[in-house]
C-alpha cells in the first residue's frame, strides 16, 4: 500500500499507513515515522489549505480532501489536523488497516487468526479490489468447499470465494450480498457444458454452527437454484 499526501498534485510525502481519527470539532492524520518513505518539509504551505490523500493499493486508488489547520511534528510521528470532507463517507480507516495487514503479509492472510472486524474488512476490500465477479475462475469439475472450521458467517463467505476464484475472491458478507453475487455468476455458469458439483467439506460442523442460522438453509436453495449439485462430506 502507497499512501501520498499532495497539495496541487505537488508529492509532499509517502507513506506506507496513516491512522485517521475523528473528533468532535476536528480530524487528525497521525503518520508514524517509521512508515514514512519520502518527505518535503514545507509543511508551512498547508494551512488552510485542502491537502489531498492519496490511497494505491493494487487496483484500487481514491483522493480525499483534507482542509489543514495545525501541524505538529515530534521525534515519533507528524499529527496533522483539519476537516476531513468527506459528505459521502467514502473513507474508512478499516479498509486503510486491512491493506496494511495484506501488505505486511504479502497478501498470505491466516484467517482463522483475524478479528471479526478485521475478517469484515478483508471481504469488503475484495470488493474494491476486485468487484462482483462474473466469471468463476475454478475450472474443475467438482468444486471443494471447506466448512471444517467456520464459526461465523463471515466464515462461510470466505470459504466460498476462496475455493472459486484465485485471488480476492468475494462472495458476500451477508445473505444479501451472498444472493447478488450468485446472481453475478449465473449466466457465466449457464454457459458451462457441465455444471460443476460442489462438495462441502466439513459439513457436520457447518450444520452444528449454522442449523438455526438463515444462511445454512440459503446456502443449499439458492446454489441448487443455480444449478449446482451438492455433495456434503462429514
Amino acid at each position: 500500500m502507497k499512501i501520498e499526501l499532495l497539495l496541487e498534485e505537488q508529492l509532499l510525502l509517502t507513506t506506507s499507513y496513516i491512522k485517521l481519527i475523528y473528533k468532535k470539532d476536528f480530524d487528525k492524520i497521525i503518520i508514524r515515522r517509521e512508515y514514512i518513505k519520502f518527505i518535503n518539509l514545507q509543511f508551512g504551505k498547508l494551512l488552510q489549505k485542502d491537502l489531498i490523500i492519496r490511497v494505491s493499493f493494487k487496483t484500487f486508488k481514491n483522493d480525499y480532501a483534507f482542509n489543514t489547520s495545525d501541524i505538529t511534528i515530534n521525534t515519533k510521528e507528524i499529527i496533522i489536523s483539519g476537516i476531513l470532507n468527506d459528505p459521502l463517507g467514502i473513507y474508512d480507516q478499516g479498509y486503510i488497516d486491512n491493506f496494511k495487514l495484506l501488505t505486511d503479509q504479502k497478501g498470505k492472510i491466516k484467517w482463522y487468526d483475524l478479528t471479526d472486524k478485521q475478517k469484515y474488512y478483508y471481504l469488503r476490500g475484495c470488493v474494491l479490489l476486485g468487484g462482483v465477479k462474473e466469471n468463476i475462475d475454478n475450472r474443475n469439475s467438482t468444486i471443494i468447499i471447506d466448512l471444517s472450521n467456520v464459526q461465523i458467517d463471515l466464515d462461510v463467505y470466505y470459504e466460498i470465494g476462496k475455493s472459486f476464484f484465485t485471488s480476492f475472491g468475494y462472495f458476500g458478507t451477508e445473505f444479501h450480498s451472498f444472493r447478488d453475487c450468485l446472481v453475478s455468476i449465473k449466466e457465466s455458469l449457464n454457459q458451462r457444458e457441465n455444471m460443476p458439483i460442489l462438495k462441502i467439506r466439513g459439513y457436520k460442523n457447518f450444520e452444528k454452527n449454522f442449523s438455526n442460522n438463515i444462511l445454512f438453509s440459503d446456502f443449499y436453495e439458492k446454489f441448487t437454484n443455480v444449478g449446482f449439485k451438492i455433495e456434503n462430506v462429514k
